[in-house]
């Protein structure tokens, strides 16, 4: 029997498509594809962005960009709201895909570690990073 197409259905709060079957990977670039979306949606054009970029979103968030190579970017968001263990405000690092339209969080704590890693729990813990990063994009986009 033949495989059936995947069948979307609207995420009202984003605007974007979800899908309804369960392939971790697919889930994975669909994460991808709408944490750039919401990026673009935070930041404007992305392709006009220079290393040493800084915009202050609000009173609490800096974007401040770090990195620029011919198909990537990278950008660093500093969310004074929200404080970490030692009472730091949190750092995002962001690499963003200008070619493939896609973001996703890195992992601050080790950057290859999924090379190693087994690629079941890998995938796992990047779904989870980039939900958060989701979240927390859509919590800013509220916030303007």
């Amino acid at each position: 029997m033949g495989r059936f197409p995947k069948l979307s259905v609207m995420n009202v709060n984003t605007g974007i498509p979800r899908y309804t079957e369960h392939d971790p990977f697919d889930q994975l670039m669909d994460l991808y594809e709408q944490n750039y979306i919401l990026t673009r949606r935070l930041l404007g054009d992305l392709r006009r962005l220079a290393p040493g970029n800084e915009f202050t979103l609000g009173f609490e968030v800096v974007a401040r960009i770090t990195e620029r190579g011919r198909f990537t970017l990278e950008l660093a968001f500093t969310d004074h709201a929200v404080l970490d263990s030692r009472q730091q405000p949190v750092e995002l690092r962001v690499r963003i895909y200008l070619d493939a339209r896609a973001a996703e969080l890195l992992d601050p704590r080790h950057p290859a570690a999924c090379l190693q890693a087994d690629r079941t729990e890998c995938n796992r813990a990047r779904q989870s990073r980039n939900r958060m990063l989701q979240r927390w994009l859509l919590a800013r986009l509220g916030g303007r």
